[in-house]
Formats: structure tokens, C-alpha cells, sequence
């Protein structure tokens, strides 16, 4: 890329708006003019520059499968790696933030769901685009929804949390960049995930069922899982035992 392209997508980036400039990425030592008084110019800043701003990004960037090669010392972690079906297109891409964000511009919504389906090629993933879930995220990216009310890969396998900043009384919201946080079992979505505009009910039977998953959830689910029902019923005749007890002492 020419400098004055790099220049010009950085110019839209929340980076500038910020005051991080070229220098606060590719400025640095990681060879060795570090050690002769120099500054290094990096050509191409791995995660630990993004570190430095995005601790806990990359933190669960690298107890991911993302990441975990980088966490460990060892080549980036490549689609040829992986046992899930890939596309052969990206087999030799190594995965850094800068494959799912792009160089310059760190296009957060290219990485929600383009830089997932640009490598992942299973079931789920094929079937997002047939999904309710895409029509949300289509909709949304048109402006006829609000930010925030469409759903990507991203607000699924990356979800948000609550970071407390060290030092200071204040939390954070960042993004959970351990793709496989809450995989397995896939139950641990419920609460972060899909509770976030489902019913609890609704959530565990959709979980529940495998089909419903590979189809990326483009329909109901088949099944109904009664252990609700079940505490429901305990708890209205819990409900009804108290309430005869108060009315008996009542009487008294």
C-alpha cells in the first residue's frame, strides 16, 4: 500500500480522532536498534503494539485458537491449521489482528463478518447469510436499523464484557476476543448472548437443538426443553403452600 492511501484510511479511523499516530504503531524495538539507542521503524506491528492500548483485547485475543500460537512464541496460527473446514484461499493467511481489522483502517465491521466468512467455510458459517440473524445485520449496515440491533458473528462468538480499568474506579466495555469463550459447551452463550433479545426459554431450546445451530438458527427450534416447566410448576406450588400457611395462621 502507498503511503498516502494508508494515510487516507487512517485519516477515518477512530485512531486519528484519537491523536495515535503512525509513530504510536510502527515506532518501537523489537530489533536491534532498540539496543544501539535507536528507535526501530516496525514495518509490520504484531498484537503487542495493539497491546498497548487494547490490553484486554489481546489478552483474550491470545487465549483464543486465534491466538493462541502468538501466546506461546510460535508462528501465527493459519486456516491450514485448523480442523474445521476452511476456504483454500485463506489457507496460508496468519492471523493477527490486522487479518481480521485490516491495516489502517481497523474496520470493525469488516471484522464482525466479512474477516469470518473470508475463512471459515462450515455449515454454520455458509448458513448465516440465509439467517434471520444477517437480514438484522444487512439492515442494520443500510441505516434502516439502529447501531447495534443487527447481529454479526461478532456479537455472537465475540461478545461484550464488563472490564474494570486498574487504577481507577471505572469500567470499561470491551470486546471479548476469545472466540471460543463460550463454545463449549455452547449453553455459556445464554446469558452473554442470547438472552441479550431472547427469552430464556427460547434460548435453551435453540441451543438444544444441533440442526437448528448448523442452520445458523434460520427457523424454530424442534423441541422443547421441559426442566423450566418443571421449576414452574414446583414454584407456583411453593406459591400455594405458603399461601395456605398464611391463611390457616391467619384464622388462628
Amino acid at each position: 500500500m502507498k503511503s498516502k492511501d494508508a494515510v487516507g484510511d487512517w485519516l477515518a479511523t477512530a485512531h486519528a480522532q484519537a491523536g495515535v499516530n503512525c509513530s504510536g504503531c510502527h515506532k518501537g524495538g523489537q530489533d536491534g536498534a532498540e539496543a544501539a539507542g535507536a528507535a526501530s521503524w516496525v514495518r509490520r506491528p504484531d498484537h503487542k503494539a495493539c497491546a498497548t492500548c487494547h490490553e484486554p483485547e489481546a489478552k483474550g485475543y491470545l487465549a483464543g485458537k486465534h491466538g493462541m500460537r502468538l501466546a506461546e512464541g510460535l508462528a501465527p496460527m493459519t486456516p491450514a491449521r485448523a480442523r474445521q473446514p476452511m476456504h483454500a484461499r485463506a489457507r496460508a493467511t496468519e492471523l493477527g489482528c490486522t487479518s481480521c481489522h485490516g491495516a489502517h483502517r481497523f474496520d470493525t465491521r469488516k471484522a464482525a463478518v466479512e474477516a469470518c466468512v473470508s475463512c471459515h467455510r462450515d455449515g454454520h458459517t455458509a448458513a448465516y447469510e440465509r439467517s434471520p440473524h444477517y437480514a438484522l445485520w444487512r439492515k442494520e449496515l443500510a441505516g434502516e436499523l439502529p447501531a447495534g440491533s443487527g447481529v454479526s458473528c461478532a456479537s455472537c462468538h465475540l461478545p461484550r464484557d464488563e472490564y474494570r480499568v486498574p487504577g481507577l474506579d471505572a469500567k470499561r466495555v470491551v470486546v471479548q476476543h476469545n472466540q471460543n469463550d463460550n463454545l463449549r459447551p455452547n449453553e455459556k452463550m445464554i446469558r452473554p448472548v442470547c438472552m441479550s433479545c431472547h427469552g430464556l426459554g427460547y434460548s435453551i431450546d435453540a441451543l438444544a437443538d444441533a440442526k437448528l445451530v448448523r442452520d445458523n438458527f434460520a427457523g424454530k427450534p424442534a423441541g422443547h426443553i421441559k426442566s423450566l416447566d418443571m421449576v414452574a410448576i414446583r414454584v407456583k406450588e411453593l406459591e400455594e403452600k405458603r399461601r395456605r400457611k398464611s391463611a390457616v395462621a391467619t384464622a388462628k
